[in-house]
């Protein structure tokens, strides 16, 4: 028997080998790293916008939504009643004086059993003041915008405190500082303090006549603006004229209304916070429509459609004949004929 003869096979190293044989391990450059890192940064620039304006379209939609809703609580609300709520309830005081809190509830608590909110609105005391009611630091996500963060927390710590915010004001006297008066003439919008209309009221046709405003939520809790339970201007519009005569007003002093130096806001200190800035005064009595949407406002017509208002609408400081689109869109008797819109 013949034997192969044994063999053995030598393991060369690595580093003994040629370098055109050695193995070949290659890891990114720093170069190279820097370029994929650049391409990732860019394509989430590109992204980032779209995915916000992704976002935004879908707060707008939900916004416009709870608009629509409030559209046709007010319906009901006409349905039932025969008139749409009024503006608030107040007993004695100055009805325009947020300060003088002898007031009952007003038209979105009474509105809250036709948005949903029949438990919420059973825990009111409609014989008490507004001011001793525990609900009004209720939230409700059917009353706010969501684009506009204000209107979460940030409760108004003004008349009493605990406030809960919102972004929807009735529209209740487009022409004068004296809301309480000016709401009772045909150059009044839909509801006054005390004082109730209906649709039959509203000669200028549904379809022209606005019946509530977009608002922002105030920017802490010292401003005024956006209180929903509060019974005045804290949740509706009046006296768009002068400097507060178009949507998202930006003088320096446009919405006239109580705590404004508390707030921090008066004049020039509240045109560079977003175009919220205000006149200190001893009553609420001018407010207009303003949003956090890029060029305008919703606001919802009498017929409960919801349309959105470019802030360059045809406007003008007073409410003189012939009356600008913006003056004319919210009085419901002004014998107006409203171009488009």
């Amino acid at each position: 028997m013949i034997v192969p003869p044994t063999t053995s096979v030598a393991v060369i190293p690595e580093d003994a080998l040629p370098k055109q044989l050695a193995p070949h391990r290659r890891g990114f450059t720093l170069i190279e790293l820097l370029v994929v890192i650049a391409i990732i940064a860019a394509l989430i620039a590109l992204l980032l916008p779209a995915v916000q304006q992704a976002r935004e379209a879908a707060r707008r939609t939900q916004c416009r939504n709870n608009l629509k809703q409030l559209g046709l609580a007010l319906h009901n609300y006409e349905s039932t009643h025969k008139l749409f709520p009024p503006f608030f309830i107040y007993r004695t005081g100055n009805p325009m004086r947020l300060a003088d809190t002898d007031k009952g509830a007003n038209w979105l608590v009474m509105l809250l059993p036709f948005i949903d909110q029949s438990a919420a609105y059973n825990q009111w005391n409609a014989s008490a003041q507004a001011v001793t009611q525990p609900g009004r630091s209720q939230e409700f996500a059917a009353l706010k915008c969501p684009t506009d963060p204000y209107s979460s927390g940030n409760h108004g710590s003004y008349a009493g405190g605990g406030w809960a915010r919102g972004n929807f004001g009735m529209n209740v006297a487009p022409c004068s500082l004296d809301f309480f008066a000016d709401a009772r003439t045909s150059l009044g919008g839909v509801g006054g303090a005390n004082f109730c209309i209906g649709l039959h009221d509203i000669s200028d046709g549904t379809s022209q006549t606005i019946a509530v405003d977009e608002l922002r939520a105030g920017l802490n809790v010292n401003d005024v603006r956006g209180l929903w339970a509060m019974p005045g201007l804290s949740n509706g519009t009046a006296a768009m004229t002068d400097d507060d005569a178009t949507p998202n007003a930006c003088t320096k002093e446009p919405d006239d209304q109580e705590n404004c130096n508390a707030a921090g806001l008066f004049g020039a200190a509240g045109n560079s916070q977003g175009c919220m800035g205000c006149w200190e005064d001893t009553v609420t009595n001018q407010m207009t429509s303003r949003s956090l949407h890029a060029g305008g406002v919703h606001v919802l017509l009498a017929d409960a459609s919801v349309r959105f208002v470019s802030q360059n609408i045809d406007a003008r400081g007073d409410c003189g004949a012939p009356r600008a689109v913006w003056q004319a869109l919210h009085t419901r008797a002004g014998n107006e004929v409203v171009a488009e819109f």
